[in-house]
């Protein structure tokens, strides 16, 4: 280890060193913090001494071995240095009756003084001839017998040459009192080490590391070692990356650090890392049973070791390493006192629950009670998992029956927000209430949101009843229309003096009669005033489809991602997946298609499956249609046959899983599996007097699979029903239900028809939808001869649908259309086959690449080129690259480097 800042110290050994040299017997007391330099200071100071001829004798203290006496001395006596002079036996010292010998080290009795006076006389033997210096490291773990020939030594060597050199910690108490006032009562040179300066931390670091990487360093590893030599080399030692963080290596240092300081600073290491902020010496006194002036000591050799700075670690690593290296049983044991100490001088109930948590006991009622306390604060602040782990540990240790069913109750509150299912266990308690009529409003308020939540409608009434506080029995309400497209099951209510209650109670009227911009700005109203909260989900994902109804996605897309924020920041992990359903959905409108699937998949992964209830269909649908217009049928099936509860189908989000089911029948060739399930939803929508296209467009489905069936008339009637409310739908159910209705009209009307739906579709922003009137209207385009038009149609369908990852599209378009080979494609288009050759050279200027280029991606000359262009112009009977047939832009050609 390199001496740093250690200049001072040298000089006065040195000049002590000379005075002994001169026949002076000298004492230096070398005192310092643990672990700040001064054994490799007077080791290096000792091998220098023993270079000019000096004989250098040294021994160590032991803790393990301060009940051995005289075993520092023997040490010296026996050692492989002491020269060749008469020194007790090891027999004499067994002799020694030491139980009958005086345990002051300052106190020479009749059993020990002929021992003690002729280790006296081999130590002065060996300084006859030639300059000693005498080196007791770890002074404070000597034992008394020795301290005594080093009393008895100082007192004799005024005039030998001898440099008694006693190095230790600087300590407020001292282990032999009595030794430090007789070995300082005389003449005497203390030489005190500090701890290293910021300036001395980077000199340090300099032996190590660059100039700028020290001056980066430098000033992290000061704060972090508060200048301990050893913690700072153990910083060094964990650097990664350019980054000072400290790791494993500065946690070791500071648990060997504090295992040599023994039993009492050790424990008290760990009451501080247990009471973080709070610890003071009276607190850790009470954790470890010692007095407040003992503790001090202990802390103020910590402090002296840099390990603390003031009543802190320097670092959280620290304290979770110190408190990793106690026992379980030990740790649990600091905890328990920590939080009794704290309850008896008035601390807050977060605080005291931290330490009963962490001790993990329970049985007491004040336990119990401040358990409870801190579960509502903790709740007050979002912190969810903390509470729940509060209110579990409470009703573990609760006997009384009442105030157990009161913890249930609070612990179905607070689960809810992260896990409906694990709420579920608890609803027990609140259903016997609400039996019995001794239910209280926010318990109702819970059990109307579990039942609501799991489509028990005759038990949400019943709860609902009982949900005295108007604005929560408002929220409910409109949740429940959410959920059951009507609130006529239940009790008749007085109109709400909340306003955006009133609007969300008219916002399915506007939906269904009123016009777009109406229904926005009831949406916004409510996105705009409505608190987040648990009976408010429901409500807040209506506004969003809402407005996705109004054509007003971005809007829809900008709350639901700022509320997404917000119940991340307040640990709400229900509130989370239920947005993040949510905005999937949103996504899916918008023909965003690995967006829909990555946040229903991530939806679905926040909650198991049976924490969801009924809500589970929303997600799912959406993962459903979403795979199925990506063409991964593989796993649309798989989410199929993932359960859903019977009871959805009695939601609106049932109505939603059947339309996303029959779109998959319809994709695999199932058309009259598509037919019954969209009869279904038609025929539950009438019965329930739910026409709300924005939440499933029955009619144009029911048209589609008609279509599949060739039954065209039939087809036609029902998208014609759909449009026939222009009020009443949105420009995205517009414009698939004009799509539609183009593919069953003549030829010479589906352009114009298709225009609108194209037109309407942009408005709305749903690519997928656009992609499909595109390619339908290329197709339109290529049936009439029209083919530049029709290739110009098919080159926006096919950048529409390769941004939705439709993958179905993408190979419709790659192989020229709803043509099967190449011979059809070019009958169907009045033009004789062309030869290999020529195809690939057409279909490459059809994409715009110059003859130069085709020649290089062929690997044939330009020449041939143009012969081949020749030929297939002549076939086409086109003038110009620009006229080439759609089918040839989107066939595939293999080029170079493909």
């Amino acid at each position: 280890m390199e001496l740093v800042e250690r200049n001072g110290p040298w000089g006065a050994l040195a000049r002590l060193h000379t005075r002994t040299a001169a026949g002076q017997g000298v004492v230096a007391l070398v005192t310092g913090g643990m672990a700040t330099g001064k054994t490799e200071l007077l080791r290096e100071f000792t091998a220098d001494a023993a270079r000019d001829g000096t004989l250098v004798l040294s021994a160590t203290g032991s803790r393990a071995e301060q009940s051995l006496q005289l075993g520092v001395v023997c040490q010296i006596l026996h050692g492989p240095s002491f020269p060749d002079v008469p020194v007790p036996a090891p027999s004499a010292v067994d002799s020694v009756p030491w139980d009958r010998v005086v345990e002051d080290p300052a106190v020479v009795g009749p059993h020990d003084a002929p021992v003690i006076r002729d280790m006296c006389a081999a130590l002065l033997s060996a300084a006859k001839h030639r300059t000693v210096v005498l080196w007791i490291d770890d002074i404070q773990f000597v034992d008394s017998a020795t301290l005594r020939v080093l009393l008895y030594l100082r007192r004799r060597m005024s005039a030998a040459s001898i440099l008694l050199v006693l190095s230790g910690w600087e300590q407020r108490r001292q282990t032999w009192p009595s030794f430090r006032a007789e070995i300082t009562r005389q003449p005497h040179e203390k030489i005190t080490l500090d701890l290293l300066s910021l300036d001395g931390v980077g000199e340090l670091i300099t032996k190590r590391l660059d100039g700028p990487a020290a001056t980066r360093f430098s000033p992290g590893c000061h704060r972090l070692s508060g200048g301990n030599p050893l913690l700072v080399h153990a910083l060094l030692e964990d650097i990664r990356d350019g980054d000072l963080t400290p790791r494993a290596a500065y946690g070791q240092a500071v648990l060997t650090s504090l295992h040599r300081a023994g039993p009492l600073p050790y424990a008290v290491a760990g009451a501080v890392a247990v009471l973080g902020e709070h610890a003071t010496p009276e607190l850790v006194g009470q954790l470890v049973d010692e007095s407040a002036d003992e503790v001090t000591s202990a802390l103020d050799l910590l402090s002296g070791a840099g390990m603390l700075d003031r009543m802190a670690f320097r670092h959280p690593v620290v304290a979770s390493t110190v408190l990793g290296a106690l026992p379980p049983g030990d740790r649990s044991r600091l905890h328990s006192r920590a939080a009794r100490s704290l309850h008896q001088e008035g601390f807050g109930a977060l605080e005291i629950a931290r330490h009963l948590v962490h001790a993990d006991v329970t049985g007491e009622d004040w336990v119990t009670t401040q358990l409870a306390e801190a579960a509502e604060r903790a709740l007050a602040d979002d912190d969810v998992a903390w509470a729940g782990q509060c209110l579990r540990l409470a009703l573990r240790g609760c006997t009384d029956r009442a105030r157990r069913r009161d913890i249930a109750k609070s612990l179905a509150r607070t689960e809810w927000r992260v896990n409906p299912a694990a709420a579920a266990l608890h609803m027990p308690s609140l259903r016997e209430a609400l039996a019995e009529g001794t239910v209280e409003n926010r318990d109702a308020v819970v059990l109307a949101r579990h039942t609501l939540w799991h489509g028990d409608k005759t038990a949400a009434v019943a709860a609902l009843g009982a949900v005295t506080d108007p604005q929560a029995a408002d929220e409910l309400r409109l949740a429940y229309g959410w959920l059951y497209g009507t609130q006529d099951d239940l009790p008749a209510n007085e109109a709400s003096g909340t306003p955006w209650i009133q609007v969300g109670g008219r916002l399915a009227s506007l939906m269904v009669k009123g016009r777009s911009a109406d229904v926005a700005v009831g949406a916004e109203h409510i996105l705009q005033s409505c608190q987040l909260a648990d009976t408010t989900v429901e409500i807040v994902v209506s506004a969003l489809i809402a407005l996705c109804y109004a054509d007003k996605a971005d809007k829809a897309v900008f709350w639901c991602d700022t509320l997404a924020d917000e119940a991340q920041r307040r640990n709400a992990r229900t509130w989370q997946a239920v947005l993040s359903a949510a905005r999937a959905d949103i996504a899916q409108r918008q023909g965003d298609l690995g967006l829909a699937e990555a946040q229903a998949s991530a939806a679905l992964r926040m909650l198991p499956a049976d924490g969801w209830g009924v809500l589970i269909g929303l997600p799912r649908a959406t993962l459903l249609l979403a795979y199925t217009a990506m063409g991964r049928l593989d796993r649309a099936a798989e989410v199929l046959r993932q359960f859903v509860p019977d009871r959805m189908a009695d939601t609106v989000i049932g109505l939603r899983w059947l339309h996303a089911r029959g779109h998959y029948h319809l994709a695999t060739g199932r058309p009259l599996a598509a037919l019954d399930d969209f009869q279904t939803c038609d025929r539950q929508m009438r019965q329930w007097n739910i026409d709300i296209p924005a939440l499933v467009p029955a009619h144009s489905d029911l048209a589609q699979a008609y279509l599949r069936l060739d039954q065209r008339k039939v087809a036609r009637d029902m998208v014609c029903r759909q449009l026939d409310r222009p009020r009443a739908i949105s420009s995205r159910t517009r414009g698939t239900a004009l799509r539609v209705l183009a593919a069953t009209s003549d030829l010479r009307q589906r352009p114009g028809m298709l225009m609108e739906a194209i037109e309407d579709l942009h408005t709305c922003g749903d690519r997928l939808e656009l992609a499909r009137a595109l390619i339908d209207l290329s197709e339109a385009h290529q049936e009439l001869g029209e083919f530049s038009r029709a290739r110009m149609h098919a080159r926006r369908a096919a950048a529409e649908a390769k941004a939705c990852r439709a993958e179905p599209l993408t190979k419709l378009l790659s192989h020229g259309g709803s043509f099967d080979t190449k011979d059809q494609r070019a009958e169907a288009e009045g033009v004789p086959p062309l030869s290999g050759a020529e195809r690939r050279v057409a279909t490459l200027a059809a994409r715009g690449y110059s003859n130069r280029e085709i020649g290089r991606m062929l690997y044939i000359t330009v020449s041939t080129v143009e012969q081949h262009l020749t030929r297939v112009y002549r076939k086409l009977n086109v003038g110009s690259r620009a006229d080439l047939p759609v089918g040839l832009l989107l066939s595939r050609v293999p080029v170079k480097g493909a």
